[in-house]
Order: structure tokens, then sequence, then C-alpha cells
């Protein structure tokens, strides 16, 4: 009797290791999707400051190279893809790490589209560094620090789980429309005032828009949040801005 119980406890023992090992690989492999999110944020920031930079003092060639480095976002966020997807057949994790990995792939696009958003930027300062045109500043500076602030809290607070941080980024939601609404007005002012600024005037909209639309794919990751926290889709704002 003694000889089987010894058994039973052994082959549980065996059985609670292996679980343990795997544990620690899904949190391996965790840990590093989460520092590849963290990179993808970065390079957006970077890109999208960069971009607004090139816009404001009209270098085109900064532009162009904001351009080129796009590349290098696409590729890790397809590489953050493929590692989501393979943990999930391999490790079949369940509840919040499977959650937390499907949200990984929607992020990853998410963090990519922001560097498209960098590049529309820097292809109106290339349309109007040839129009040859002096511009005003407006308030596309403002937009560009609230819209990376948005992203970065809302990127922090999905490796976090923090509900009450990602609530205060789709708060500053209504903030960038705002800010969108006023240059769009200024702008507009400026086109029926003076001819020569129509051109001009079009591309600065533009740059505002993809400002206003990085900012909308911040509140989308801050909305994943509450779905990682309490499982439930339907805590999530119905109308995600695509």
């Amino acid at each position: 009797m003694a000889i089987v119980s010894h058994q039973a406890h052994r082959r549980v023992s065996v059985r609670m290791k292996g679980r343990g090992e795997m544990r620690t690989i899904l949190d391996n492999e965790l840990g590093k999707i989460s520092a590849d999110i963290r990179l993808l944020a970065e390079m957006a920031n970077h890109s999208i400051l960069r971009a607004t930079t090139a816009l404001l003092n009209r270098d085109i060639t900064e532009a162009r190279e904001v351009k080129r480095g796009d590349r290098s976002t696409d590729q890790l966020r397809y590489e953050v893809e493929n590692t989501c997807m393979s943990i999930i057949a391999t490790q079949q994790p369940v509840a919040r790490d499977l959650r937390k990995l499907v949200a990984t792939t929607f992020i990853a696009t998410e963090l990519e589209r922001c560097g498209d958003y960098a590049k529309g930027i820097a292809k109106a300062t290339r349309r109007i560094s040839k129009a040859n045109i002096e511009i005003k500043p407006y308030n596309l500076a403002e937009m560009e620090i609230l819209a990376r602030s948005m992203l970065e809290r809302a990127v922090v607070s999905f490796l976090d789980v923090d509900v009450d941080a990602a609530n205060t980024v789709m708060r500053d939601d209504a903030h960038i429309d705002k800010l969108y609404d006023e240059l769009l007005i200024s702008v507009t002012t400026d086109m029926n005032t003076k001819a020569l600024n129509i051109e001009s005037g079009v591309w600065l909209l533009h740059a505002g828009h993809c400002l206003e639309r990085f900012a909308d794919r911040a509140t989308n990751i801050a909305e994943r949040v509450t779905y990682i926290d309490r499982g439930d889709m339907g805590a999530i704002e119905p109308a995600i801005k695509l």
C-alpha cells in the first residue's frame, strides 16, 4: 500500500514539475512579446515625432527617412503576430494569458498603423516643401505631444493591465478631437483668406488628421485593457475607430 502511495505521489510530482516548466516557458515567451510591443510603441512614437518635426521645419530629407524607417516596423509587427500564434498553438494558454495574446496581435497591428500615419505626415511635408509656401505651425506640435503621450500611456496600461490608466487615455480622446477641430477652423479660415494657402492648407489638414488617427489607435489599445482584465468584449466601447 505504501509503495502504491509513493508511486502516486511521484506521478503527481512529475505532473506538477511539468506544469511548472511549461509555466516558466510561457512566462518567458510572454515577456519577450511584451518587450517587442514596447519596442513597436517606441518606434511609432519616434516616427511621429520625426515626421511632425520635419513638417514644421519643412525638412524634406528627414521626411524621406521617416518613410524608409517604416519597413522595420512592419517586419516586427509580423514577428509578434507569428510568435503569438505559435504560443497559442503550442502552449495552449487559457484565461487571461490567452486574452492577452489575442489582444497583442490586435495591438501589434495598431502600432504598425501608427507608423503609417507618420508616413502620411512625411508625405505632407514633401508636398508642402515642393509648393514652397510658408506655413504656420498652428497647434500641430501640441497635437503631436498629446498623441505620443496617449500611445505611450496606452501601451504601459496594456503591459501592466492597468484599467485605471487605460481609462485616462480614453478620456484624452476628446481632447485630441477638440484640437483637430481647432486646427480645421484655423486652416480653413486662412485658406478662404488667401488662395495661396489652399494647397498647403489641404496637406496641413492631412497631417492633423494623421495625428488625430494616431491618437485613436492609442485609444483602441487602451480599450483592450478592459477586455484582458474582465474577459468581456462587451466592456469595450462599441465604436472603435478604424
